[in-house]
C-alpha cells in the first residue's frame, strides 16, 4: 500500500499479526513494482540455526536509481522469519534516517515481563529477545539473529496507533551527539523471528 511493502500472520484461520510494514526509510526512494523470484512449497530446506524445515520466499522490489531490495520470508511449523537484503546502486554509504517495519498484533497483545504483563502501548526502548502474550492465550517470542556490522536493534510502542510495535534502530551517541545509523551500500538485516507457542 502506498508503495510500502507489507504482510499479516494467520495460523489456523485466526490472524496474528495484522497488515505491517516492511522497509527501510533511507533518502525518500519509492518502491515501483515487485516480483516473487523464488518460492520454495516443499518443507525440504533446513535452517542452519536450529535445525528446523522451513519454507521460504524470496521477493525483489524495484527502486529507480536507487537499486534494489529483497524480502526474504521463512514459515516454520511454529512461526516465521523475516530478513531484508539492500543493494542501493551507486552510493557508498546509506543513512538510514529511521527502521520504519511495524508490527501490528491482533486482537490484543501484551508484553510478559518478569512476573506478569504490561501493554504493548507502553513499551520504550526494549531489547530482544521479548515475549508477547496475546488475548486468544498464544505467546510469541520476538527474536533477531547476529547484529554483526548492522545497528542495534530495539521495539518501541507507535504513539500514534494502539496495539502496535515499531521495530527501530537504536542510534550511537559520541558525546552529546547522536549518529544515525550508517550502513554499506549492499546490506542485509539480521533475521527477525517470530515462534509462536500455543
Amino acid at each position: 500500500a502506498w508503495g510500502v511493502p507489507g504482510y499479516y500472520v494467520k495460523l489456523d484461520g485466526d490472524t496474528l499479526i495484522n497488515d505491517s510494514q516492511l522497509g527501510l526509510r533511507y533518502s525518500g526512494s519509492e518502491i515501483t513494482g515487485h516480483a516473487i523470484e523464488k518460492v520454495n512449497y516443499k518443507w525440504e530446506r533446513t535452517d542452519s540455526i536450529n535445525g528446523v524445515k522451513y519454507n521460504e520466499m524470496i521477493v525483489s522490489f524495484n527502486q529507480p536509481y536507487k537499486g534494489t531490495y529483497k524480502v526474504y520470508a521463512r514459515a516454520y511449523d511454529n512461526g516465521i522469519a523475516l530478513k531484508q537484503a539492500y543493494s542501493l546502486g551507486s552510493a557508498e554509504k546509506t543513512l538510514l534516517h529511521d527502521d520504519n517495519t511495524t508490527i501490528y498484533f491482533a486482537p490484543k497483545a501484551e508484553l510478559v515481563k518478569d512476573a506478569g504483563t504490561m501493554p504493548i502501548d507502553s513499551v520504550k526502548a526494549l531489547s530482544f529477545p521479548a515475549e508477547i502474550k496475546l488475548e486468544n492465550g498464544k505467546n510469541i517470542t520476538l527474536s533477531n539473529t547476529s547484529l554483526k556490522d548492522y545497528p542495534e536493534m530495539e521495539l518501541n510502542a507507535n504513539t500514534e496507533v494502539s496495539n502496535m510495535l515499531k521495530v527501530g534502530l537504536r542510534p550511537m551517541y559520541k558525546g552529546n551527539d547522536m549518529i544515525k545509523a550508517v550502513l554499506p551500500v549492499t546490506f542485509e538485516t539480521p533475521w527477525l523471528k517470530m515462534e509462536i507457542k500455543k
